[in-house]
């Protein structure tokens, strides 16, 4: 789901939510971390916080 788009209402966040599988996701993650396929996110909010000293 893209950060961009609209949020979801109560029936479709918790529809979204029923499909889910929350365990062959993580699984997945941690297969790509271990294959070194990750991605590294940078947003504004977080260099601020990094140059403050907050995170």
């Amino acid at each position: 789901m893209s950060s961009k788009s609209k949020p979801l209402n109560a029936r479709e966040l918790a529809a979204y939510e029923a499909k889910r599988d929350l365990a062959a996701e993580l699984l997945e993650s941690v297969r790509e971390m271990k294959a070194g396929q990750v991605r590294v996110v940078s947003l504004p909010v977080i260099e601020a916080r990094k140059k403050t000293g907050l995170s």
